[in-house]
């Protein structure tokens, strides 16, 4: 398959390490995990349809770009595409032929919407993208937090949170402490309960328990780095930060409080308990991002002391 001047073919697993370092060429600051891309290209999620391929000029490996979307189970369909280069090989031009080429996938599946992301000073990809008729829905928030210059703040507010937990009686632990043979099972519906309220423009599709599962052994997770808090026999609460098995940034991978357990003050609890874990591993920063419309945690955000970095754009476009 060919994409102007790149030719496509069918990527294999051993080009995950090279699409997370074309990713981390593209954009140094923000370091891509060579071994957790390896993870996520093996453990393919169960009610999606993914695509990817490398695209080469002259035998060489210059190109990454893919297409995604859920197996319908909503009226609407929206298929997610992307395309991108090495930085010597970056125009305008291609990027443009690999969205072209990735869009004639998805529409070929059925997909009704396109839609695609870019950093928001990324000109050369934020121009191709409207260019094609492209425009922006929505922003998700990146931020990050200097856990040096802000850890007498985080370990007062940690203990102050501590103590608004002993008080509700809520218990805060890492997921490998709790000894409930159902803890799993209780974490991966409080979270599609929780993620369902966070605002979106594409319809929320539960995700399957096999699928949190390969999630929950990931290389950057470890149960003694997952906290949740419980009240009694329920779970009402998650965080955990990734931290990257040979290159990258640790960073927020969910936060979720469940809907009874909203207005306690956990979602704060359990993000304190994050970053207090992560200041006595010696690390120096965190990162997290969020729907730019999540009031909640973005003030949680504000006032632990995160600093925001550019936002991530949503384009779309119908198909």
């Amino acid at each position: 398959m060919k994409a102007g001047d790149v030719t496509l073919r069918e990527a294999r697993i051993d080009d995950a390490a090279f699409a997370a370092d074309l990713e981390t060429a593209v954009r140094p600051d923000d370091p891509q995990d060579p071994v957790i891309y390896e993870d996520y290209w093996r453990n393919p999620e169960a009610n999606w349809k993914v695509e990817r391929f490398i695209g080469e000029i002259d035998g060489m490996r210059v190109a990454y770009a893919h297409q995604r979307h859920h197996l319908w189970e909503t009226p609407e369909r929206y298929g997610g595409v992307t395309g991108d280069l090495v930085p010597s090989h970056r125009t305008a031009t291609r990027i443009d032929a690999l969205l072209a080429a990735m869009e004639d996938r998805s529409r070929a599946d059925g997909t009704q919407t396109f839609t695609s992301w870019a950093w928001e000073n990324d000109d050369l990809r934020v121009g191709a993208l409207a260019k094609r008729g492209y425009r922006e829905k929505r922003r998700q928030r990146f931020w990050e937090l200097d856990l040096v210059a802000n850890r007498s703040k985080l370990e007062a507010m940690a203990a102050d949170s501590r103590k608004k937990m002993r008080e509700q009686r809520i218990t805060v632990l890492t997921i490998d402490r709790d000894d409930d043979p159902e803890k799993f099972a209780k974490l991966w519906r409080m979270s599609n309960e929780a993620e369902q309220d966070i605002p979106t423009t594409e319809p929320y599709v539960e995700g399957a328990f096999e699928d949190f599962m390969k999630w929950m052994r990931s290389p950057g997770l470890r149960g003694d780095r997952i906290w949740i808090a419980r009240d009694g026999d329920a779970i009402l609460g998650v965080s955990m930060l990734s931290y990257p098995p040979k290159r990258g940034v640790v960073q927020t991978d969910w936060t979720g409080v469940a809907r009874a357990g909203r207005g306690k003050g956990i979602a704060r609890a359990l993000k304190c308990e994050t970053v207090m874990q992560a200041i006595a591993l010696g690390v120096d920063k965190v990162r997290t991002d969020n729907d730019s419309q999540n009031a909640p945690i973005l003030h949680i955000n504000d006032t632990m002391g995160y600093r925001r970095r550019k936002d991530g754009i949503q384009f779309m476009r119908a198909a």
